[in-house]
């Protein structure tokens, strides 16, 4: 028999628990009742044991104090969060699921640039059709701006928006990108990015921007110089914006680590924390902090299908296409072989020629070098790397995600390599947020 008794206190409890005694009789007193205690406040567990255990004094039970499964004030609970493609040649901002994701909880949206579309338009975009989600960038390329340009955008979305929305993530780019595109050469990448977030923290912090670096410095300092004054970016602050950093090799891990306020892997799947564990803890000893504050945002690529197998290969021809900076990611997760295989398929080939062709649309190999890569990837890799397959499927593998050492998790649909996005099935969002725990919240205007 199960009594439930909600939003009851401890005098409701300890007359339900006699009136139980005194209805069953002899045969009561042969029993052990259980005393079910849900509190919804994760703050008073401790307050709810002891008005349980003192319930249960005069009539002694078995007493187990819980906390409902859906996310509560106080409890470490991964965030969602969904992304814009960067990648198609005709840019489109999917404003209905942005929607959709911060009616169902979600709590951030972020946007992307490579080759293609920009990363902070959108934002200011997305800032008017929504309230509450946070604004990221995953990632903004730091050889495409200098850092007080990218100060004052991140800072001017920041005053637009209230304060406390923005996140600034930054990545480094490619070679092409950096040499064909930003018409810088391609240096340092962990000089840059060291010297970059000192500077942007400078212009955050609303200081003069003061840094004599290898890469970036600020004021100028060539030879040419007129030995101008430091100067601050002009907006005052307003509130944290955190500084998230791409990293993909050890050196750049580590750095995440020591400087930024957040780590974004270009790739992830459950049981690879434990891999990058002490190349994290290596930059938080460096920088003299515990890095219990420390933001993890990873992404998870979802496609709906009744057939599993045929929804794998587009992210078969994902991995394939950027093998390159999945490397150290697939030794990790057990499969060196497979790598090493997709290295060789590469070996002779630029990388710079084999990024032109991805944006061209086409295969970044030969057709049989293509073929024979595409089968070097196992079902399996896939299978615990994406969520594929029908819904109640998707659903039913998502607690790993949520278990696996994470603080943000960025649902995207489809292939990311795609020429053109596929329809996208938003029941996989909502599904997702279901199996996350997430209440529906309410908007203002809608």
């Amino acid at each position: 028999m199960i009594v439930d008794l909600p939003s009851s206190n401890t005098s409701v409890v300890n007359k339900k628990l006699v009136e139980l005694r005194e209805k069953g009789g002899v045969l009561a007193l042969g029993r052990v009742l259980t005393l079910v205690v849900v509190t919804d406040d994760g703050a008073a567990i401790e307050s709810a044991i002891e008005a349980a255990n003192t319930a249960s004094r005069e009539h002694p039970c078995r007493v187990i104090v819980s906390r409902p499964p859906w996310p509560i004030e106080g409890d470490h609970v991964v965030e969602l969060a969904t992304e814009v493609r960067w990648q198609d040649t005709r840019f489109r901002l999917p404003l209905e699921r942005i929607r959709l994701s911060e009616e169902l909880g979600y709590d951030a949206v972020f946007t992307a640039e490579g080759f293609g579309s920009d990363a902070l338009v959108p934002l200011g975009i997305i800032a008017g059709q929504t309230s509450r989600l946070k604004l990221g960038t995953r990632i903004a390329q730091v050889t495409g701006r200098p850092p007080a340009l990218a100060a004052m955008a991140f800072q001017t979305l920041n005053h637009a928006t209230g304060g406390g929305r923005v996140m600034a993530g930054l990545g480094s780019a490619s070679p092409l990108a950096a040499e064909c595109f930003h018409s810088r050469a391609w240096g340092s990448p962990v000089g840059r990015m060291r010297d970059y977030v000192t500077v942007l923290r400078q212009a955050f912090a609303g200081q003069p921007l003061d840094h004599a670096g290898t890469e970036w410095s600020a004021p100028y300092r060539g030879s040419d110089a007129q030995n101008l004054p430091p100067a601050p970016i002009g907006l005052v602050p307003q509130g944290d914006i955190p500084v998230l950093v791409a990293a993909a090799g050890p050196a750049m891990t580590r750095l995440a680590a020591e400087i930024a306020d957040g780590w974004l892997p270009p790739l992830f799947a459950p049981g690879l924390m434990k891999a990058f564990a002490p190349l994290l803890q290596a930059g938080f000893d460096r920088a003299g902090r515990s890095g219990e504050d420390f933001a993890i945002w990873a992404h998870v690529d979802v496609l709906v299908d009744d057939d599993v197998r045929a929804a794998m290969r587009p992210f078969k021809e994902y991995t394939v296409t950027w093998a390159a900076i999945q490397h150290d990611f697939m030794v990790a997760r057990g499969y060196g072989d497979v790598a090493d295989r997709l290295a060789d398929l590469r070996s002779d080939q630029d990388p710079s020629e084999s990024e032109r062709r991805v944006q061209t649309g086409l295969p970044p190999l030969d057709d049989l070098r293509w073929r024979e890569a595409l089968a070097a990837v196992p079902d399996e890799y896939i299978d615990e790397g994406w969520l594929v397959g029908p819904l109640d499927r998707i659903a039913g593998r998502v607690q790993p995600w949520l278990d696996c050492g994470l603080t943000g998790l960025v649902v995207r649909y489809g292939p990311q390599t795609a020429a053109a996005p596929p329809a996208e099935n938003l029941e996989a969002f909502r599904v997702i947020a279901e199996a996350a725990g997430r209440r529906p919240v309410a908007v203002a205007g809608r």
